[in-house]
């Protein structure tokens, strides 16, 4: 886990830099594409913004509407020009940046089939990545498997908590596990309760791992799905 935020903080730092520099050649490509992987693949395969043709685009795997939308901005750009020595030397940085995003694949990977093996109730639970965080942060496995739900429900957001009861604000309402698709998802209203549902899971799951090695995912995630269900229905 260590590992995959080094990676993610290398990432965002270099990629940072990238938009910043070829912004300067093509500055609206910025705002168009949020995503770095396709921002520095796109840069990578092109290069100059002249090359920056519908069909080039469309050939990255960009849906017609974006490739229509990077064309005309491309005919309309504020941009100055670039010489090709820049333009070279900022596709050889975006294809190291594009190999720490295939290393992130591979490391995350890395951690599911941990996750199966060490704590396969968790995993089916919360996913290899979520899972592995709250282990990593709670000092192992059993250190996990010992705390209430609501500790598990706010870990990750320990500076939010401390704060809130300092001013005593509202408190926060989930951390790390803010990642599970059904807590990101859902309206802000619901998102305390679904936590507070998947924290409950993820408990039970923890001890079950620490302890009895039996597995019982499928079970939990079925009985998580009924009791997302019915919070979003009320």
């Amino acid at each position: 886990i260590g590992m995959l935020d080094d990676i993610d903080k290398m990432t965002n730092i270099l990629v940072g830099r990238v938009r910043e520099w070829y912004s300067v050649h093509f500055p609206e490509l910025d705002r168009l594409i949020q995503d770095h992987e396709v921002y520095v693949k796109l840069l990578i395969s092109l290069g100059n913004r002249e090359k920056f043709t519908k069909e080039a685009i469309m050939d990255a795997d960009i849906s017609e509407e974006e490739a229509d939308k990077i064309s005309e901005a491309k005919s309309d750009t504020l941009g100055a020009t670039l010489d090709e020595v820049d333009i070279s030397l900022l596709q050889k940085i975006a294809k190291k940046i594009l190999g720490l995003c295939d290393l992130r694949k591979e490391v995350s990977s890395y951690i599911e089939g941990l996750m199966a093996q060490v704590a396969p109730n968790m995993r089916s639970v919360a996913g290899g990545s979520i899972g592995a965080r709250l282990i990593s942060l709670a000092g192992g496995l059993k250190s996990l498997s010992r705390m209430p739900a609501s500790t598990i429900q706010v870990m990750g957001a320990e500076k939010a908590l401390f704060r809130a009861l300092k001013k005593k604000g509202r408190p926060p309402k989930h951390g790390v596990i803010f990642q599970y698709p059904d807590v990101k998802g859902t309206p802000k209203k619901l998102r305390g309760k679904i936590a507070r549902a998947l924290a409950g899971k993820i408990a039970i799951a923890a001890r079950v791992d620490a302890m009895s090695g039996e597995f019982v995912g499928d079970k939990l995630v079925n009985e998580l799905k009924v009791r997302i269900a019915n919070i979003k229905i009320k």
